[in-house]
């Protein structure tokens, strides 16, 4: 037999080249397979393509051959092809398991790094990526209105405003006080002190027992406090007859139903000793004067800190402004609008808009239930003068005046006016945009050093930074306008403005202009002279040369930090929409220490878009500022949340000393109770719910 086999299509083969390519092991002597058998073809680990063969191995067809996968950092894997159909799955797995082993050998292996990736990431600022609104969620169904919205008052000019409010203050306050005194006079009265002469007075006056001389006396005193607090008596009356009624009504009715048992008072049965409750009643017509009075002073004192200045700032808050959430800006405008929402009603009696016809309506019933309903309608006058003045709560009018008077006094004095309970109710968590101005004031920042480099003129390169800085409207456009006027330059035309982050370029005079820090001119590969990469600086690059670098002193208010505290404290994010390029996270942690990981910084698109001087939209109003600064800013934007809480805690407090009682006087006026429901009693328990009232006043502008 020749050793030499020919194939059809191809070369002649050698037996000792097939069976070296199969894998034999007769001829390097070792045993071979039975005669009359066909040896078996294994191959481990092909790298090349196998020839085509003829005779007995043309008779199995070996299945295709698939690519070799290529590794990470090897050489290629082939695939184990084996002979007969049987061994496949296992041949598979084991060549599964050798690409698994190789994975793992090189899993860690790194490409070559990018050079452009890698300055890019070195010498660009990281950002935070924001929100952006579901697609997928369904839209949100509109609010039931159940009451119909009513129309803004005009709008007033503010400092007109301010004299409206300002016209009867005085005579307002000594009314009150002398409303006070009337109810203390009251209080006084109704105690069983020893030093009175109720004997001696009743023996004066033939037949007038003790009992009846002092019902007459505190029904007196309740209608002098009833007439000195006029404006709440009549604003009751009105809210009633025009079927709206307020926490007003409900201390008129205590009024009159007060006044109406203590006329007849003496001629009840059984009724010895039970006086009539005047004293409580005429405290909770002082307390609300005090507060209508404390009202109407913050609204005075708001207004003529908003006409201060005839282009103030306005503070609003936009829905989804920023990352998708309430988000407060504050940019230069006007004050239109600030008066008709400082006009709308307050919270007080928003809330009471709803609770008082229940209190009403309840108070009513357990009157008539206490008496007609135990078998005794003549309690009904002293069952309905207890249940009317449980109702009364005394921080019922308290709840917004007090705490609003206490902030309009604390941000009239940083030149911050809160556009009501209008602005304080929009006030919520959520993003404050920062600008340049809000850190660094007008006369923080001035221009320490300038040098020139390559010979260019010291003229041209400050007209031509100038320049750039004004058309990017940072905080450097008024240091670097006085620089220009200090050297003669001239700012001149520029076109083709691009922003990036940390600087920006433009064409002056058909050459490429490139303002902004180190970091960028390395980014824009301009060569820097070593010792040169000072970060609280600005270079200026004509034609990718250096021309021109700007030393820069930057002085932070020591009121900054705190402020931002505040702001987080409050839930606030502060957003940094920063148009100077030097006002990075990086600088503002490493050379001022400000919390920059609980700030937010946006790419430099969306920066522009949030400090935009003149917006197309604006949000909701939320007070007027007429300085400069974070610290206005921020305790507008503070103060506001905070009053909202406290007004609203202030509420709840009231509402609950309303209905708890209520359910009281019910019970001890249905059994009778007449030497339990003393005014001593009564008045300990109505005095219990000022407490919370003021210290939640005394909270408002702690912070």
């Amino acid at each position: 037999m020749s050793d030499e086999t020919k194939t059809p299509d191809g070369p002649a083969y050698t037996v000792d080249e097939i069976l070296a390519e199969y894998g034999s092991k007769g001829r390097e002597g070792k045993a071979e397979p039975p005669k009359g058998q066909r040896p078996q073809k294994v191959v481990d680990f092909p790298t090349e393509k196998l020839p085509n063969l003829s005779g007995e191995e043309r008779e199995a067809p070996h299945e295709p051959q698939k690519p070799a996968a290529k590794p990470k950092g090897g050489e290629p894997i082939p695939e184990i092809v084996p002979e007969n159909v049987g061994r496949t799955i296992g041949a598979h797995l084991h060549t599964l398991l050798r690409k698994a082993d190789n994975f793992a050998d090189h899993m860690y292996d790194q490409a070559e790094p990018d050079p452009e990736a890698l300055r890019a990431e070195k010498y660009t600022p990281g950002v935070d990526q924001e929100e952006l609104p579901d697609k997928d969620r369904p839209p949100a169904r509109p609010k039931l209105r159940l009451v119909k919205p009513k129309e803004l008052p005009p709008d007033v000019p503010p400092a007109k405003l301010a004299a409206q409010y300002g016209k009867g203050l005085k005579g307002q306050g000594a009314r009150g006080t002398l409303a006070l005194i009337s109810a203390l006079a009251a209080v006084v009265c109704s105690l069983d002190l020893p030093f009175l002469p109720w004997d001696a007075l009743a023996g004066t006056v033939q037949g007038m027992e003790v009992f009846q001389l002092r019902c007459l006396f505190l029904s007196a005193l309740l209608a002098l406090t009833g007439l000195l607090c006029y404006e709440i008596i009549a604003a009751g009356a009105r809210q009633f007859f025009t079927l709206r009624p307020r926490a007003e009504s409900v201390l008129l009715f205590a009024w009159l139903f007060t006044l109406a048992d203590g006329l007849t008072a003496a001629g009840m049965e059984g009724r010895t000793q039970a006086l009539p409750f005047s004293a409580i009643t005429a405290l909770g017509l002082a307390f609300a004067l005090r507060g209508e009075h404390a009202r109407r002073q913050a609204d005075r004192l708001s207004a003529k800190t908003a006409s201060q200045s005839r282009t103030p700032y306005v503070v609003s808050l936009d829905g989804a402004l920023w990352s998708n959430k309430p988000t407060y800006t504050k940019v230069s405008g006007s004050s239109m609008g600030f008066g008709s929402r400082l006009q709308m009603e307050d919270g007080g009696h928003a809330a009471y808009r709803i609770a008082a016809p229940l209190l009403l309506l309840g108070a009513l019933l357990c009157a008539i239930m206490a008496s007609a309903g135990q078998g005794e309608p003549g309690r009904l006058l002293w069952a309905a003068s207890a249940c009317f003045t449980a109702a009364a709560a005394w921080p019922s009018l308290l709840a917004f005046g007090l705490p609003y008077r206490q902030l309009a006094q604390r941000l009239s004095k940083v030149g911050a006016a809160l556009a009501g309970w209008a602005g304080a109710s929009r006030c919520r968590p959520g993003g404050v945009i920062l600008s340049d101005l809000d850190l660094f004031p007008t006369g923080s920042v001035y221009v320490g050093q300038v040098k020139v480099f390559g010979g260019a003129a010291t003229e041209k390169v400050v007209g031509y930074t100038a320049t750039m800085l004004r058309v990017m409207d940072c905080g450097l456009t008024r240091p670097f306008h006085d620089l220009l006027r200090t050297y003669g330059a001239l700012y001149r035309e520029v076109s083709g403005v691009e922003w990036h982050e940390g600087g920006a370029s433009g064409i002056i005079r058909n050459q490429e202009v490139l303002v902004g820090t180190a970091a960028y001119m390395h980014l824009m590969e301009v060569h820097l002279p070593p010792g040169h990469n000072i970060k609280n600086a600005i270079f200026c690059a004509i034609n990718g040369q250096l021309s021109g670098l700007f030393l820069l002193n930057y002085a932070m208010s020591g009121t900054v930090n705190p402020s931002l505290s505040a702001l987080m404290n409050a839930g606030a994010a502060p957003v940094l929409a920063t148009r100077d390029p030097n006002l990075i996270p990086a600088l503002l942690e490493q050379k001022f220490k400000l919390p920059v990981d609980k700030m937010e910084f946006p790419p430099v698109g969306r920066r522009l878009e949030l400090s935009k001087p003149d917006p197309e939209e604006v949000g909701d109003l939320v007070a007027l500022l007429s300085r400069e600064g974070l610290i206005p800013y921020c305790d507008a934007v503070v103060g506001g949340r905070r009053l909202r809480l406290a007004t609203r805690w202030g509420l709840a407090f009231a509402l609950a000393g309303s209905v708890i009682g209520l359910c009281l006087t019910f019970y001890l006026t249905s059994v009778g109770a007449f030497a339990s429901l003393t005014v001593p009693n009564f008045l300990i328990f109505m005095a219990a719910w000022l407490v919370p009232q003021w210290l939640i006043t005394n909270w408002v502008n702690q912070y």
